[in-house]
């Protein structure tokens, strides 16, 4: 569940596997799901990235897979810090004028949750998503 704030909430499902054989650090993350607007209507929709996990230093870079930014870096969310409500990483997207400033943590194995801040003369506004592994999963 993503809360949009004014613009209303999505809600789906999240699947993660391999993006390529060769390449066993990578993972292919997929949403997909509704958005329910404030107003009553509703659309499907989904996002994709490829999850790149690095180990020395210990960071996730998040790549976009949509095709005006194919391939291009979202962000490298760098581990360290810990939030007081689990383990964190951060890191800053700039978008034209406006800023994201992302956070995930990590509440346990089978749940995070990220936190994207939207900055700027254009948007000011809270992403807050909640992810749950399904029970049995």
């Amino acid at each position: 569940m993503r809360d949009l704030g004014d613009a209303g909430q999505f809600t789906g499902e999240v699947t993660f596997h391999a993006a390529d054989p060769d390449k066993p650090n990578v993972l292919r993350y997929r949403e997909e799901g509704f958005l329910t607007r404030t107003d009553g209507k509703r659309f499907d929709g989904y996002r994709e990235y490829d999850f790149v996990l690095h180990e020395d230093p210990a960071a996730i870079e998040l790549l976009f897979r949509d095709p005006l930014s194919f391939g291009n870096r979202y962000v490298m969310l760098h581990f360290g810090e810990d939030a007081t409500d689990g383990l964190c990483a951060r890191d800053i997207h700039p978008c034209g004028e406006d800023f994201y400033h992302h956070c995930m943590i990590w509440q346990n194995d089978n749940h995070f949750e990220t936190k994207i801040k939207i900055t700027g003369p254009k948007k000011d506004h809270l992403l807050h998503s909640i992810y749950r592994r399904r029970q049995g999963a």
